[in-house]
């Protein structure tokens, strides 16, 4: 510590040796706090340390800070969400979890960004752009808008208005003054004191980190940890362990070592004291005690996320004895806890604690107490500072009436932030680190030491003052670039959390453009990175003065790498090396890219001065890439370990490719494209490290040495002479010598880049600027540059590439393994290949030029091994080459010639097209091929172009959007009908598959038009013929291209290799046993030959019909290319060229007739008259193929006729057989129906009849799925008032539109509606019961018995897997549909066990049933099975009742003969009754207290009447077939569910009437018409005690159904007008909550035909109880007529559906749909026809109705008025039911988290969150700080799950973007109801695209949940994988 520093922040002495004359000033009060606290850093430090610093801040003037100190934090950038402020520009900066969005339209680069509300208020004008959006995962970014630099147009922001635009980067300064500072308007004083605050902040922080470590390690021994540096060595032997976070373990592993540890510690008795860390506002909380490190695992749990979140944390701690009295009185609380004080620990204690943690490689450092504290103390002060950053101040000289209260705002947000920037760019005072550097520059070096919360803070802060304006960011950025290659140094080699380094804030200051021009400028910052890059990959590391490990010399802090002395070219990079393996190069890459990628860079980089040094500075870079990890293919022996290290090599090279492509593309700049002589000096720069590479690499492990040979290869001519010979580089690229090929030749890529921009060279230009000797142009530039036979050897090197990929492609690298093929992939992969094959190809295509064309020529053919085949001296075997075999042959001559047609046709380059087009290119002969999804499309795209801001633009304009409609569906684009003319069979990215594919689909599609075949007579598909584009059109007129390369095709040596390409391979063809790729081989020729002619059509005639080649021992003569097409025309085998033949000899004849006319008929007359003994061998062959040909089809004639008598024959046996049979049937038709089958067991596969029990498969569940009408909700009664009239049509609930994308003003409206809860149903107004559920599978009862075994033994033999199915929860999975169920359901037939329907009238039956209930004897055993409550249940009936065991033992014993049914009816008991143990908290229904008879479920209610609610609310809103009822959508399982649980309630009457011959059922029919009778349920009060209006009638209904379902219609009625006067009771409970005239309006009734006079029945009903009269008349007045009958409508009309789906499945017969019924007519008036019950309209005319309805109503209001019940009448919800309203864009998720996602159990944002889809509650997922760790172990949305939806749960995990589904302890995963804008997923979002609610999806979530399907969604999903578990901790 320097002198300075010492004074200023020596420790205080104590008061009693030296008082102080004044108070301490604030670098005092810090400096003696460690001692004070005896090094003890707590929350309570923390606070008095935060009060001292504001004590110091505010001085005497408070009033400048109005309110608390939390008034501080400020919104940064905003006042509000609303924007009522209007500055120059945003500078918003993000918190971890926000979003910000992209729009590449408008953006200048990707780093440019907006915060929501900037977006949202430009949202119009990002319509249809590419806008994308992405979650902070770290503080420290910052919004763009308002900054004119970053925007390619005026976003047009409401908020911040960019002052000039657009902004010209030439009028930034390099060192911009600062005008017009906010802080002038305050006084001197009060300026002086905040200033002298933050100075002694920054120099505390900073003389903290002088002595804090760079690397967090252990001491190795006592002496190490003594002679650490330290700011006080004198303090003493107090020291601290403090474990640092990591990314390599995981929470449960450091747990579990932290537990591990305390509990050893324990055993041992250490006496060290051990600290606990927990704090918001600082790194470390400490609470002392001893004995063990931790007492519990919450404990353990609280430390490691606060290592998390903090980065760091105290574990341990060494005390003093001073300290352990000080820590006993001041934490004295903890005695409490057992935590015992008193004991001291040694120095080697808190050692071998260490090297323990330090094994299982977790950093931990073992420091003085001391220091430790201080660093905590520097967290506090950083917090401090980047909360000043965000906070405002009063600025007093500013009147509060100012004309521009906005700028006075502005002001007092920038006050603070101006004079802490200051401090920071103020020179440091005393300490260490670089002399004359200043605070930011020793920070931003420092910035490794940090810890991850005060690394986030301190970016805060520098991001902070960069948003004070552009000239403040210049000065940030400059300070930045100045410490860049000490901050790289670092984060390459030192840095433990690079994801926090301050390395990453180069993206917030590089993609500036005035700001990188300033530090490319001033600092040469792209000469120090690539200086980097080079040391850091070649190795040249030294340690440094301090022991670390750096790259250069860390004496001065401006000296970086450089490239003095360096020799690239000689050095050869090991692909195993560390560098490579690592992965923290590629950022750096990304900003060398994003430096070069801006306008003034580009200029630097193309105009002098800076050109020369720029070029060659990174061409030296390159060349330390260029030939690494070259392959050697392997011959004999394959290769025996395939390494991955050339994935490192691939991931190097591609990231220095695109910063290839950027620098090339300098010279694109309009401002650059005068700069010819920098482009010159450029490529001659480029081309001789080229060629220094060469030279000096040879032999040194990249490059083979260059020797040239001479080639002797036959040149055509009329008159035979000689061949010539050609000076080539000898090279054999697939030899097993040498050093072989290498995929990476960064230096020939920036070589093409340049050459794309050579149309700039042209003579004139050249002469202009350079002088009269470059007349010649581009070609005399480069030969001036070199000799041609150094530029062949530069042009050499792509060739062998081009010759090895081939070679892998034909298969002859096979021994070298998939790592071979890898590399291809990766060389030609579709994303990749332009900056990789493309580049290398363009490189030979340039070189057509300046160089010989046929030297060029003779080198491919030398380079691909083709000698021989294409010199014509070998004729033994077609060419045969000893280097290639078989197939191998015209493999690698098809793709030679491949090579050659790109050459001569691929003009992308060549005719330097605009981005646009080339998109345009791209795009269609990808789409070529069919629809294909967006994600899809762009894997077959080049990533530049994609990447482009114009790819969706060019996208929407060749191709057709279909949006997804179904639930699996994605989004697909098909090209449009008039692209398809654009597309190019021959492109040269197509493989021959892909060529050969689209051909086919272009055959299609003519033989469509024209209504024919789209194959020929062999099969193989139609001919279409393609001509070439010419090349004139393509390539411009001052392009060298232009000329050049349709000169190539004048050469003697092209036709040459046009004609033993073709004569080759039909010879091959035409003999037995030839090699396969001869049509390959054809086609590729005939396709040189029509680019010839459309480009070169008379010199390519001439020659092609004077040329003669040797064709060998066929005949010896010399022919011409002519005279082998003419013969190709005639020849049958080749028809599949016909029509390109005829056009390519039709184009000749046009050129030269006579002679191709003349060869015509030679060639005609030859074949027809006979020729040479040759000929007439061959037709004598033909002779006899066809002959056997004849043979053949004799033979497959007779086989044919004897399969057709065959057949015959059997046809007219089955005839007899089947009238047979139908005389059979007659006779056995009684005892078919008598064994009606009901399918077959799915077991066993015999047919299901009465001969043996059989059941269809179910389940059981809870469910809190019924919801009840929530009082005093206003938005639920708009609800009712505003549902459809008729529940039976379709009508889908929600604001989801079903276009896709939505429509603009729909996301606008989405935006604005989302709630707090986001519209969901609170669970406190569900209703709780059972539900059931069929797969409609059925099986014997035996073999579900024996299946259920099998089950057991499957979970003891797979004892580690998370089975599907709870075998304590009675589950099993149907093994058929995998379906979950828990029960087995008796099926019984419908029509033998139900009798007829009673058709007595009404009246008459009411008075039968009454007259013989008074001649019926009193029933002791029924009143027994009454429940004693008076509600007029059955015991029997209950759950929980505790007979049911001892009645089954007994009838099971007995041989009762319905044994087998009883034993599937006590599956449903078994598993009701332990449901019902668990629920006794959630029933509303009054019963009797366990242990009782009745106690538990009342199954009639409970079981059947739930369930049949259920499947009336899933069927609410769905369109009837056949315009009929709901009933009519009702499937046969449903059918069969309700009335197996019905024929279930039956036999448990049997079991309690046993011996009577009805078995009770007549007993019950009397009992039930009892509690329905007002005047019988009145008279004996005893039993029937409880109003009948406070039962749900539906129940009642139930119960007749099971007994005497005969009289169904006549309860019928009863139960619905006595559902309808309980409504009215209801109605009045509810609408008296709601008193108001806010509920929606209904201006006249439209329900009249059904209710009548509603006034009068609703007053009749409340008129027996005065004062519920009174409430009555009240709520009547407020809401008039109109709304109480359409509130009466509507509530009462989901009785009559549950009734008539239960009548339905009961009677089907006696409950059709009647076929008189008018589809137009309401639900409500066709289901009372359907159900024979007057409607309440005809009341009047129906005494018994009335008299029923008096007495009801009489004995509730007696009941009321008594006040003796609980009267209150809770309605069901009646409306469709729906989920939650999720916003109709994700991103508002983000935009508005702070209202919407804030979890309810820890009020905070969760990291990770979850919204509950059934209330919309938000829950932390995965986070201990809501799960219940210590009990359960469940977390939080298993614990919500309990008490919301009971055992199912449904949730949204926002940040995953997929569904939970949740079910016991089980869940799975779904598929998001989020779709982006081009209809795909996107998990997790990873692609960032903008996505919206998909109408189809969300439906079937919806319906999944209202099935009660999610139970088996999560089981066939497990059933489907090998699950382990763990789901009840999400």
């Amino acid at each position: 510590m320097s002198h300075l520093a010492a004074r200023l922040f020596q420790p205080r002495s104590s008061s009693s040796s030296r008082q102080h004359a004044h108070p301490p000033t604030l670098a005092e009060t810090l400096e003696g706090l460690p001692g004070q606290k005896n090094y003890v850093f707590s929350e309570t430090v923390a606070r008095e340390a935060l009060g001292t610093i504001y004590a110091s801040l505010f001085g005497s003037e408070k009033e400048l800070f109005p309110g608390s100190i939390a008034v501080l934090r400020y919104a940064n950038g905003h006042s509000d969400a609303k924007y009522q402020l209007i500055t120059v520009s945003c500078g918003r900066i993000f918190k971890k979890g926000e979003c910000c969005f992209r729009c590449k339209d408008c953006a200048q680069d990707d780093s440019c960004v907006l915060c929501a509300p900037c977006f949202n208020a430009t949202a119009t004008l990002h319509a249809n752009h590419n806008v994308s959006f992405f979650i902070a995962q770290q503080s420290g970014g910052c919004c763009d808008c308002g900054d004119a630099e970053a925007w390619t147009s005026d976003i047009h922001c409401p908020h911040h208005a960019p002052r000039d635009f657009p902004f010209t980067w030439k009028t930034h300064t390099l060192h911009p003054p600062v005008h017009h500072s906010s802080a002038q308007y305050l006084s001197q004083p009060t300026k002086a004191r905040i200033s002298a605050t933050f100075a002694t902040l920054l120099d505390y922080v900073l003389c903290t980190l002088d002595d804090s470590p760079t690397e967090p390690n252990a001491p190795a021994n006592i002496a190490d940890m003594y002679s650490q540096p330290s700011g006080l060595p004198e303090s003493g032997d107090a020291f601290s362990l403090v474990m640092w976070n990591d990314d390599k373990h995981s929470f449960e592993e450091v747990i579990g070592i932290l537990t591990d540890l305390g509990r050893e510690a324990g055993v041992a008795s250490s006496s060290a004291q051990f600290l606990f860390a927990i704090s918001p506002l600082n790194p470390v909380t400490v609470i002392p005690g001893s004995g063990t490190l931790l007492r519990s695992r919450a404990e353990a749990s609280k430390l490691t996320h606060t290592i998390d979140q903090v980065g760091r944390a105290t574990v341990a701690m060494s005390s003093s004895p001073s300290s352990r009295r000080v820590v006993g009185s001041e934490f004295s609380y903890n005695a409490a806890r057992g935590l015992a004080g008193g004991q001291s620990a040694t120095p080697e204690d808190l050692l071998t604690i260490a090297h323990r943690i330090s094994q299982i490689d977790i950093a931990v450092t073992l420091r003085r107490a001391y220091d430790v504290f201080r660093e905590d103390l520097v967290g506090v002060i950083i917090d401090f500072l980047a909360d000043m950053c965000n906070a405002a101040m009063h600025v007093p000289f500013l009147d509060e009436d100012d004309e521009d209260p906005g700028t006075n705002a502005t002001h007092s947000q920038r006050v603070l932030r101006e004079l802490l920037a200051e401090q920071l760019f103020a020179p440091r005072i005393g300490g260490k680190g670089v002399p004359g550097a200043n605070r930011m520059d020793i920070l931003f070096i420092y910035h490794t030491k940090l810890w991850k919360k005060a690394r986030l803070g301190m970016k805060e802060v520098y991001a902070s003052v960069g948003t004070l304006g552009s000239s403040w960011k210049a000065r940030v950025a400059s300070h930045f670039a100045y410490s860049y290659p000490h901050v790289l140094s670092s984060y390459l080699l030192l840095d433990r959390e690079p994801e926090t380094s301050i390395k990453y804030f180069a993206l917030q200051v590089f993609t500036v453009p005035s700001i990188a021009h300033l530090v490319v400028q001033k600092h040469h910052l792209i000469t120090r990175l690539l200086g980097v890059i080079v040391a850091f990959f070649g190795g040249r590391t030294s340690t440094g003065e301090d022991g670390r490990i750096t790259m250069f010399d860390t004496s001065r802090i401006e000296r970086g790498p450089t490239f003095a002395g360096v020799d690239t070219s000689g050095q050869v990079l090991e692909p195993d090396s560390q560098p490579f393996k690592s992965k923290r190069f590629m950022p750096i890459f990304s900003d060398l890219r994003y430096l070069a990628h801006n306008e003034p860079v580009k200029r630097m980089i193309a105009s002098s001065p800076t050109s020369e040094s720029m070029i060659r500075e990174f061409s030296k870079t390159c060349q330390l890439f260029t030939g690494v990890n070259p392959n050697r293919r392997m011959h004999k022996e394959h290769v025996e370990f395939e390494s991955d290290s050339w994935i490192s090599v691939f991931n190097v090279s591609l990231s220095l490719a695109r910063v290839v492509r950027v620098y090339g593309d300098a010279w694109s700049l309009p401002a650059n494209r005068g700069n010819v002589r920098e482009l010159v000096r450029a490529i001659e720069l480029v081309v001789m490290d080229i060629l220094e590479l060469i030279v000096k690499s040879t032999g040194a492990g990249r490059l083979d040495p260059m020797v040239f040979h001479w080639v002797q290869f036959a040149e055509g001519a009329s008159d035979g002479s000689e061949a010539e010979s050609w000076k080539v580089v000898k090279f054999e690229v697939g030899g097993d010598t040498g050093l072989g090929v290498s995929f990476h030749h960064s230096l020939h890529w920036l070589l093409s880049e340049l050459f794309k921009h050579v149309d700039l060279l042209t003579a004139e230009v050249l002469q202009q600027a350079m002088g009269p000797e470059y007349q010649g142009g581009w070609t005399s530039i480069m030969r001036r540059i070199a000799s041609d036979d150094a530029l062949l050897s530069v042009v050499d090197i792509p060739l062998r590439v081009l010759a090895k990929v081939a070679q892998i492609r034909v298969g002859l690298w096979v021994r070298n393994g998939f790592a071979i093929k890898g590399q291809l992939i990766h060389y030609r992969d579709y994303m990749l290949r332009d900056l990789c094959y493309d580049q290398d190809l363009f490189v030979f295509q340039s070189a057509f030029c300046f160089l010989s064309t046929p030297r060029l020529l003779v080198s491919l053919i030398d380079r691909f091994g083709l000698l021989s085949f294409f010199g014509g001296e070998d004729d033994s075997a077609f060419g045969l080459v000893d280097a290639y075999e078989g197939t191998h042959l015209f493999g690698m001559v098809e793709e030679m010639l491949y090579v050659l047609l790109a050459v001569v046709s691929e003009s992308a380059y060549a005719g330097r097209w605009d981005i646009k087009k080339q998109i345009r290119r791209e795009i269609i002969h990808a789409l070529v091929f069919g629809p294909a999804a967006y994600t899809e499309l762009v894997k077959r795209v080049a990533e530049r172009l994609s990447d482009d801001s114009n790819f969706e633009r060019v996208l929407r304009d060749v191709a057709n959007f279909k949006a997804p409609e179904g639930i699996s569906d994605t989004g697909f684009y098909e090209l449009k009908e008039e692209c398809f003319d654009e597309v190019d069979p021959w492109y040269f990215h197509y493989t021959r598959n892909r060529r050969e594919e689209v051909e086919g689909i272009f055959a299609e599609r003519e033989a469509k038009k024209k209504g024919e075949k789209p194959t020929n007579g062999t099969g193989k598909m139609q001919e279409v013929l393609h001509l070439p584009t010419p090349w004139a059109s393509r390539v411009g007129t001052n392009s060298p291209f232009r000329n050049a390369i349709p000169s190539v095709m004048d050469n003697p040596l092209f036709i040459q290799i046009v004609f033993y390409s073709i004569w080759r391979a039909t010879a091959s063809a035409g003999i037995a046993g030839s090699v396969s790729g001869e049509d390959a081989v054809v086609d590729s020729a005939l396709r040189l030959v029509m680019v010839a002619l459309v480009d070169r059509p008379h010199p390519f005639a001439a020659q092609a019909s004077e040329l003669r080649f040797n064709t060998g021992v066929y005949g010896h003569e010399r022919k011409t290319v002519l005279e082998l097409l003419c013969a190709m025309e005639e020849r049958d085998e080749w028809k599949g060229c016909k029509l390109r033949l005829e056009w390519i000899l039709n184009t000749m004849a046009g050129l030269i007739p006579d002679i191709v006319a003349a060869k015509r008929m030679k060639t005609s007359a030859t074949n027809v008259g006979g020729g040479s003994g040759g000929q007439t061998e061959i037709s004598e062959e033909e002779k006899k193929k066809l002959a056997a040909k004849k043979r053949k089809e004799a033979i497959l004639a007779k086989m044919k006729k004897q399969q057709d008598a065959m057949v015959s024959q059997i046809d007219h046996e089955s005839i007899m057989e089947d009238e047979d049979g139908d005389e059979m049937m007659g006779d056995d038709s009684a005892l078919q129906a008598q064994e009606m089958s009901h399918g077959t067991c799915i077991v066993c596969q015999e047919d299901l009849t009465s001969a043996k029990a059989f059941g269809t498969l179910g389940m059981i569940q809870p469910s809190r799925f019924i919801r009840r009408h929530p009082e005093g909700q206003l938005s639920a009664l708009n609800e009712v008032l505003n549902s459809p009239v008729s529940l039976d049509r379709a009508h889908t609930p929600g604001d989801v539109p079903r276009a896709f994308p939505p429509p603009s003003e729909k996301l606008e409206e989405s935006r604005a509606s989302i709630t707090s809860n986001f519209d969901g149903f609170h669970p406190q107004h569900t209703r709780f019961g059972l539900v059931g559920t069929v797969c409609s599978h059925m099986m014997h009862l035996e073999c579900f018995t024996i299946y259920s075994l099998s089950v057991r033994q499957r979970h003891r033999s797979q004892a580690t897997r998370n089975h599907p199915e709870n075998i304590p929860r009675k589950e099993f999975i149907c093994p058929l549909c995998k379906s979950l169920g828990n029960v087995i359901l008796p099926v019984l037939p419908v029509v033998a066990t139900t009798p007829a329907l009673n058709t007595t009238p009404f009246p008459d039956w009411i008075r039968a049933a009454s007259i013989g209930i008074l001649k019926s004897k009193p029933d002791g055993l029924l009143e027994s099975l009454q429940v004693r409550t008076g509600t007029g249940e059955f015991v029997f009936w209950a759950a929980q009742d505790p007979s049911y065991s001892t009645l089954i033992k007994a009838a099971t014993d007995s041989g009762h003969s319905s044994q087998d049914t009883l034993k599937m009816v006590d599956t449903i008991m078994l598993v009701s009754k332990s449901i019902s143990h668990q629920t006794r908290h959630l029933r509303e229904r009054p019963e009797p207290e366990p242990g009782e008879r009745g106690a538990g479920l009342y199954l009639p209610e409970d079981l059947v009447g739930y369930t049949v609610s259920s499947i009336d609310i899933a069927l609410r809103g769905v369109e009837a077939r056949n315009g009929g009822l709901l009933v009519d959508n009702m499937t046969d399982g449903q059918s069969r569910l309700i009335h197996g649980l019905v024929a279930c309630l039956t036999k448990l009457v049997g079991l309690n009437f046993k011996g009577r011959p009805d078995e009770g059922r007549d007993a019950v029919r009397q009992a039930i018409i009892k509690r329905l009778l007002p005047e019988w349920s009145r008279t004996s009060l005893t039993s029937f005690s409880y109003p009948l209006l406070l039962r749900d009638p539906f129940s009642v209904l139930v119960e007749t159904a099971a007994v005497a379902p005969d009289m169904l219609r006549h309860v019928l009625v009863l139960t619905y007008y006595a559902c309808v006067a309980r409504t009215v009771i209801g109605l009045v409970f509810i609408l008296n909550k709601n008193r108001t005239h806010a509920a929606a309006p209904l201006r006249e009734r439209s329900h009249e035909s059904v209710l009548g006079d509603v006034r009068m029945f609703f007053m009749s009903v409340v008129r027996h109880s005065p004062v519920f009269e009174h409430t009555a008349t009240l709520v009547f007045e407020t809401f008039g007529e109109a709304r109480i009958e359409k509130l009466l409508y509507t509530f009462t009309l989901p009785f009559l559906r549950r009734a008539a789906i239960l009548c339905r499945a009961i009677m089907p017969n006696s409950f059709p749909t009647s076929t008189s019924t008018v589809p137009s007519e309401c639900e409500y008036m066709r289901l009372l026809k359907m159900l024979g019950v007057p409607p309440v309209s005809e009341l009047p005319r129906h005494d018994t109705l009335q008299n029923a309805l008096s007495g009801w109503c009489a004995h509730y209001g007696h009941s009321h008025a008594a006040s003796q019940f609980n009267s209150s009448v809770m309605l069901d919800s009646p409306s469709i039911y729906r989920l939650v309203r999720l916003p109709l864009v994700l991103d508002n998720l983000f935009s508005e988290r702070e209202k919407t996602l804030i979890c309810s159990k820890c009020n905070t944002t969760p990291t990770d969150a979850a919204i509950c889809l059934l209330c919309g509650t938000v829950c932390c997922v995965q986070s201990d700080c809501c799960a219940d760790l210590e009990y359960t172990g469940r977390g939080e949305c298993n614990l919500h799950t309990r008490e919301c939806a009971g055992a199912t749960g449904l949730f949204f995990l926002v940040k995953r973007c997929a569904l939970l589904y949740l079910y016991a302890s089980d869940g799975t995963f779904g598929q998001s109801p989020y779709l982006d804008a081009h209809g795909e997923l996107d998990i997790a979002m990873r692609r960032g695209r903008r996505q919206y609610l998909h109408h189809a999806r969300w439906e079937e979530v919806r319906k999944t949940w209202l099935n009660q399907g999610i139970p088996t969604t999560v089981a066939r999903k497990l059933e489907s994988t090998l699950d382990s578990g763990g789901w009840e901790t999400l």
